[in-house]
């Protein structure tokens, strides 16, 4: 992507109008920009791949280096015709960018969407170039980068997508009432907890997953009885997890999900057996220190990789039982999660100590008792915004009468409630757009396939650019 700001021509440039390249550029980017084309992936798709182009395109101009000509294809949307549910029409754009001059490639980009131009800029004197234009640029990013792209405006978001995310909820209520005989005789007959799999997937990957487990259900039938009481999780990868469940990649081959199942699925019991028997060890030496997740995180480890993390930290702290952390202190109604997956010593949000076996030793234990007080705090204060959270949540979910809602775990609480209350404070604004909907508050917008519909916890009534 590309983001221009502080845009000016010199100043003994003149122009017949004053119009600069960052408010044309942010006209284009509000015409083509991916978060308004959701429930079209594949428009959405060429347009950001043409973003990326343009953007590095335009940025070898700016640093007078070679480009080579491009020519890219845009979808916008045409105005409806007539009233929504009505279908949405769109066209593409086909431009071709081969000009050297910066200010005259821009102007292609404009004219391909019928936008208005740029005036050349107008000069006496004839050592100065007219494509000599004064702008900062922000590093390009590889990848598409939702934070770094003009932001939409929440009503243009809802307005544009609302319609289309009740007709996707109610084809994926539909089409779930065909599959859950499905599923609930697959839970019956292995006696399952639960099946669980990605909100962002559709349906028919669901039934996919569903359908390779009931071919091979009577081979795998023994195996999977062991599951008793427990989760069975469509997702990434194909593992037995740390808390018992069973994780089959969607993606997989029946290969795959047999080694697991056939496998690691029969040593289940021992691990979980040698999970709690050196979790129980680590909260014998925390003085009664409880093992637990943190409730902000939904991910669970691999039950050998979770396991060899504990039984490394085990022995590691075994020798050093003469530490302050050992002797002196008691921890009870203190917190301990073990994440093979963080970077250092840490406290969650929720004030629950995080390592792992890779942390130097000392560098936990000294951690630990040097931050008793702060995790004590912060446990306080999570608990009371995890209440006022919920209330709102309720709130919210009452007073707009939605169907479901629900929030990123990893977004901060008082990020969440501010979100909350600014929806309430609002209510008159957005009660019509939203009822009956699935709402989520999220980092970024966004339509899922079962209809759910995000919005990122600061939006914002006004189009604006962020760097």
């Amino acid at each position: 992507m590309f983001f221009l700001r502080n845009f000016s021509f010199v100043r003994r440039f003149s122009t017949d109008r004053p119009e600069t390249i960052s408010s044309a550029l942010k006209r284009f980017y509000l015409k083509v920009h991916p978060d308004l084309f959701t429930q079209h992936p594949k428009e959405k798709d060429v347009n950001e791949k043409s973003l990326q182009l343009v953007s590095a395109y335009l940025s070898s101009l700016q640093r007078k280096e070679y480009a080579a000509a491009i020519t890219v294809t845009f979808f916008t949307k045409l105005p409806r015709l007539e009233p929504a549910p009505a279908p949405l029409l769109l066209t593409s754009h086909r431009i071709r960018l081969d000009s050297k001059d910066l200010l005259i490639s821009v102007n292609s980009i404009l004219n391909g969407l019928n936008l208005p131009m740029i005036d050349v800029p107008k000069t006496s004197d004839p050592q100065i170039k007219r494509n000599e234009i004064h702008f900062k640029i922000v590093d390009i990013e590889k990848f598409y980068d939702f934070t770094k792209i003009p932001k939409i405006s929440i009503e243009t978001w809802l307005t544009s997508n609302i319609d289309v995310a009740r007709t996707m909820a109610k084809r994926h209520r539909e089409s779930l009432k065909d599959i859950n005989e499905k599923v609930n005789g697959i839970k019956q007959r292995f006696h399952l907890d639960s099946i669980e799999y990605s909100d962002e997937w559709s349906v028919p990957q669901f039934y996919a997953c569903l359908k390779t487990l009931l071919t091979y259900a009577n081979k795998w039938q023994e195996r999977l009885s062991s599951l008793r009481g427990k989760r069975l999780i469509f997702g990434d990868k194909t593992c037995l997890l740390q808390d018992g469940s069973l994780e089959l990649g969607a993606n997989d081959p029946p290969v795959y999900w047999d080694h697991v199942i056939c496998f690691e699925l029969l040593e289940s019991d021992e691990y979980m057996k040698k999970i709690l028997f050196y979790e129980n060890h680590l909260s014998n030496y925390f003085q009664g220190i409880e093992i637990r997740r943190d409730p902000d995180s939904d991910h669970l480890s691999r039950a050998h990789t979770y396991l060899h993390h504990l039984i490394q930290l085990s022995q590691h702290l075994d020798l050093n039982r003469q530490h302050d952390a050992h002797q002196k202190f008691s921890w009870r109604n203190f917190h301990l999660f073990i994440n093979p997956f963080s970077s250092e010593p840490s406290l969650t949000n929720s004030g629950i100590f995080q390592i792992n076996s890779y942390d130097a030793t000392m560098d936990i234990l000294d951690f630990m008792t040097n931050h008793r007080e702060k995790a004590q705090k912060l446990k306080k204060i999570y608990e009371k915004e995890t209440k006022k959270e919920n209330y709102l949540c309720q709130s919210v979910r009452d007073q707009f009468q939605l169907t479901e809602i629900s929030s990123n775990r990893r977004i901060r609480k008082e990020d969440i409630i501010h979100c909350y209350q600014r929806l309430l404070d609002q209510r008159e604004r957005f009660v019509e757009i939203l009822t009956k909907c699935r709402l989520k508050i999220d980092q970024n917008y966004n339509l899922a396939q079962n209809g759910t519909i995000s919005i990122p916890w600061n939006w914002s009534f006004a189009h604006e650019e962020t760097f």
